[in-house]
């Protein structure tokens, strides 16, 4: 038997909940103050890859010793996290704008945060808000949702499963998840940009 939350005695708490989870304007200022923040490090990120492709263009890495240009902090890690939540927050602004009563009906039922944008997984949550990718972007998004979860965070992770790095992709293949490379951040920029016309094409045709 589901336990129901305490707060739905209280009529007043409740109203106000559902305001705030059904404002989708809510959920993305959240995602663009987490965008923001990423900002900050996208610089930093470029600046390794630079001197990496330089050391290894002037194979640096091949003549014995440390390569004469230090790398800088290698910060993915951080950046991955921050972007992650963030697009955490458009698709769950897509699928509130989408399926708000069934949200509504949802927590009436359980008095908890509904499955439907409940969770982390980037990709379970794409598919929730109907936004389409390639092999190629769920790559990205199965990275992101790995490092967030716990490889960013911790240095080992809660459930020894996660310690698995292959990971069988929607064609049916495994692929190694571990990793970062050059064109990430461009990649996620193009991601974040077409969940966002997404959803400005979504809230029109509402308005329509």
């Amino acid at each position: 038997m589901v336990k129901k939350n305490p707060l739905l005695q209280h009529p007043q708490f409740v109203i106000l909940y559902l305001d705030q989870l059904l404002n989708p304007q809510l959920w993305l200022d959240k995602a663009d103050k987490l965008l923001e923040a990423s900002e900050v490090l996208k610089p930093k990120l470029r600046d390794y890859w630079n001197i990496v492709r330089t050391n290894a263009r002037e194979e640096r890495y091949n003549k014995g010793g440390l390569p004469p240009k230090k790398t800088p902090s290698e910060l993915h890690g951080p950046y991955f996290i921050l972007v992650s939540y963030a697009l955490e927050d458009l698709f769950k602004t897509l699928i509130i704008r989408d399926r708000s009563e069934e949200i509504r009906s949802q927590f009436g039922q359980t008095g908890r945060l509904p499955s439907l944008i409940n969770g982390h997984d980037l990709v379970s949550l794409s598919k929730r808000a109907n936004f389409k990718t390639d092999i190629t972007e769920e790559d990205i998004l199965r990275r992101l949702s790995r490092f967030s979860k716990w490889k960013s965070r911790y240095p080992v992770p809660v459930e020894l499963s996660d310690m698995q790095n292959i990971i069988k992709y929607s064609n049916g293949r495994g692929y190694f998840t571990d990793y970062f490379k050059p064109d990430d951040v461009d990649q996620l920029d193009t991601i974040i940009k077409r969940v966002k016309d997404h959803l400005k094409v979504q809230l029109k045709n509402l308005v329509q």
